[in-house]
């Protein structure tokens, strides 16, 4: 998950769990309780090649990426076999197919240089704790951006700007999604564009509507292509948030490359919206809204 939206959350949720410590519990406080969307399964997934829990579908996809060839192989065999294809007539798969091979390519390079920009604006939306709304949106806003971070890949690893990371940032680590590759299935693709622009391909992907809550942890499809909020990484010991819901309506992938597939930039758009309940002596109720930006631009 991305370091950056996670330090928002943190600070948001613990800001609000403070402020909970400091209400005397035996005022009348009205009780807000946000119920999550129903649900018929419990941490699993229900998908072509069958029925898998979080875990075994994560390392299931972990395991079907190893066997991805190159990105210039796929290229190379894509030019072959569709020449008379024009870039507005491309579908859903051939677009996911290039940005896949261009993003997992470039994270398995060893040495480059690269720029981040980074936006996170998260906004406190509505708390049962009313007048607390303001003094939290301007203490996490100093973390909403925008930020810029460079990176300098030397034999696959470079100090991490940003220390998100244990150790050194990896092209693996760092390049959107973290930690693994770009394998987005044609069902996740709700919209999509290609075309030429001043000699460089860009290719755009929206992906579905899709929500987290304390049954489905994993949004299927935004994890397949990108970084998102997980709300299991929260653990404050002093309160406890529970019916804790995140919605996605709609994220984008849009991958500029030349044309030989290299990946020239790479942005991830991802709106999300949501709500949960906290108890620490008494309950809590807080909704939220806001986006997460990146753009990665390569040097090779």
């Amino acid at each position: 998950m991305n370091g950056r939206l996670i330090c928002v959350m943190v600070v948001l949720f613990a800001i609000l769990f403070v402020l909970m410590g400091c209400t005397d519990v035996s005022d009348p406080v009205e009780k807000h309780t946000t119920a999550a969307p129903t649900t018929t399964v419990n941490n699993i997934y229900v998908t072509p090649d069958g029925v898998f829990t979080d875990s075994e579908y994560l390392q299931s996809a972990a395991t079907t990426q190893q066997s991805i060839p190159s990105s210039t192989e796929y290229v190379s065999e894509l030019a072959t076999e569709a020449t008379d294809v024009k870039l507005e007539n491309y579908t859903p798969q051939m677009i996911i197919d290039v940005i896949m091979h261009a993003v997992n390519e470039a994270k398995e390079q060893k040495n480059f240089s690269a720029h981040q920009l980074q936006e996170v604006t998260i906004t406190l939306k509505d708390c049962t704790l009313s007048w607390a709304v303001p003094i939290i949106n301007s203490a996490i806003g100093i973390f909403n951006g925008p930020h810029h971070f460079d990176y300098s890949f030397v034999d696959g690893s470079c100090p991490d700007p940003k220390e998100d990371f244990k150790g050194n940032a990896t092209p693996m680590s760092a390049i959107p999604p973290s930690d693994r590759l770009f394998a987005l299935e044609e069902g996740g693709v709700v919209g999509y564009a290609a075309y030429e622009d001043n000699g460089e391909f860009v290719y755009t992907v929206t992906l579905p509507f899709e929500f987290t809550d304390e049954n489905v942890t994993v949004p299927y499809y935004h994890a397949q292509a990108m970084d998102y909020l997980d709300l299991s990484d929260f653990d404050f010991g002093i309160g406890e948030i529970t019916n804790a819901v995140c919605k996605y309506p709609g994220a984008t992938v849009t991958v500029r490359t030349d044309k030989n597939g290299k990946l020239i930039s790479y942005e991830e758009n991802i709106p999300m919206f949501g709500s949960g309940t906290g108890k620490l002596g008494i309950e809590l109720s807080a909704s939220f809204e806001g986006a997460m930006y990146e753009c990665w631009t390569f040097d090779w």
